[in-house]
């Protein structure tokens, strides 16, 4: 009982020398202040990048476009004048033209008409609905800007934590190399160690610094991409886990917020609806067009003249044989209607796609990173106890660098599954159209 004691004892003393130092893995997200702080600097990256206000003056352009459709509708005002000066004139003396002998060398009239469409078949009627769900579907890509905006910045953030953690392992793991080198040397000098085992130990040292290297290159990178939406301010060192626990989600409750809420689906309903009023205005255009017109003329008004005549009137307006331009346009119009659909078919098909494969990852996700966080504790024991047998000279080299190796390894695979797990949840909030919801950008 004594002996069992003890034992568990030493147990507890080694695993609290074990995680003395600060463990960059267990400790590797933010808490809530922190996290509080990344979304404003997230939203603030989003709404000052370029791709953003781009957008912006788009759906500006298409609100202007429904206004302009929407004045075909209302009384047209215009007003002309008419100047003209004879150059040359010659006449017979006959009385047959008298009116024309009897014409100013010089005049100017005026005229003034108001013009309103009576009924067109819902010709200008469709163009208005065309224009307000072309603005919808402008606005839709504006949400899907900052969706994808959101979903990139978040991504360059999460790369960079797991990079910089993974280098500073990577780091410290090359430094115990440059550690049991030395310490191989001073076997070697005493005669405890053949000189192979420092040559495999330089082996082991030029490959952990070539590891270092590609990390650090990786690094980079992954700063660059991080500049390009945060080009100020510090670099991240820890993830920005999301606080709720995405891995019960349901396949038909996530299918329905996405139809409601994605804005690339959004987008493609408007442009489809778009598709469909200009197939209809376009039909309706071809028939006759009734308008009410009132218009008034001022003649000689440079003489000061007091002629002047106003008629109002009903004008009907057809065409009757336009060499087969309306039937080349109805043909276009139900063409791109159909391809609309068909476009709108093929993107709800890929991202249901998508959204099965992200919900299947996110149920995974959870045994995932249970299983390398368990190998990543083994790991770091084992490579503990090595070092320790390895300072009272009774671990072999071999073994002590394998463990090593094994314990970077899974420090990589861990580093790696708590980054795509990360990725994973805010990609199920792209698909579903909740990013935006979450990180609050709203578009007024």
């Amino acid at each position: 009982m004594h002996k069992y004691f003890w034992s568990l004892l030493a147990m507890l003393l080694v695993s609290s020398s074990l995680w003395a130092e600060e463990d960059v893995l267990i400790d590797s997200y933010m808490n809530q202040a922190e996290f509080l702080s990344f979304k404003e600097r997230v939203g603030l990256a989003v709404a000052n990048h370029p791709e953003f206000k781009s957008s912006q003056a788009s759906l500006r352009a298409a609100y202007a476009q429904v206004k302009g459709s929407k004045s075909s509708l209302l009384p047209q005002i215009s007003v002309i004048l008419d100047s003209n000066n004879a150059l040359s004139r010659k006449y017979a003396d006959d009385a047959s033209n008298l009116v024309e002998r009897s014409k100013s060398d010089h005049k100017t009239n005026v005229r003034f008409s108001i013009n309103q469409l009576l009924y067109d078949f819902g010709a200008s009627r469709y163009e208005v609905s065309r224009s307000e769900s072309l603005a919808k579907a402008s606005r839709a890509e504006l949400s899907n800007t900052i969706l994808e905006l959101l979903y990139l910045s978040i991504r360059s953030y999460i790369d960079v934590a797991s990079y910089s953690t993974y280098e500073k392992v990577v780091e410290d793991s090359y430094l115990r190399h440059q550690t049991i080198k030395k310490g191989i040397e001073r076997r070697v000098e005493s005669g405890m160690a053949a000189g192979r085992e420092l040559s495999r130990a330089e082996a082991r040292e030029a490959e952990a610094f070539a590891k270092l290297v590609s990390v650090r290159q990786n690094l980079g990178v992954s700063i660059s991409k991080f500049r390009i939406y945060f080009p100020e301010g510090d670099l991240p060192v820890k993830l920005p886990a999301y606080p709720v626990n995405l891995s019960e989600v349901d396949i038909k409750t996530s299918q329905l917020i996405m139809i409601k809420k994605n804005p690339s689906i959004l987008q493609a309903n408007e442009e489809f609806f778009a598709s469909g009023f200009k197939t209809k205005s376009v039909n309706a255009s071809s028939k006759p067009r009734l308008d009410f017109e009132i218009t008034k003329s001022h003649y000689n008004v440079t003489n000061e003249s007091d002629e002047f005549d106003t008629f109002s009137g009903v004008n009907l307006s057809y065409d009757l044989y336009t060499g087969g331009r309306d039937e080349a346009m109805r043909e276009q119009s139900q063409a791109e209607e159909e391809a609309s659909l068909n476009s709108r078919d093929a993107l709800l098909q890929a991202l249901g796609a998508e959204l099965k494969e992200s919900i299947r990852n996110l149920k995974l996700s959870p045994d995932r990173l249970s299983a390398y966080q368990n190998a990543y504790v083994a790991n770091k024991r084992s490579q503990y106890y090595a070092q320790e047998e390895f300072k009272s000279s009774n671990a072999v080299l071999l073994d002590l660098l394998q463990t090593e190796r094994d314990y970077l390894d899974a420090s990589e695979s861990l580093i790696e599954t708590l980054r795509s797990s990360e990725i994973q949840k805010y990609s199920y909030l792209q698909l579903t159209g909740e990013l935006g919801e979450i990180f609050e950008i709203i578009i007024e």
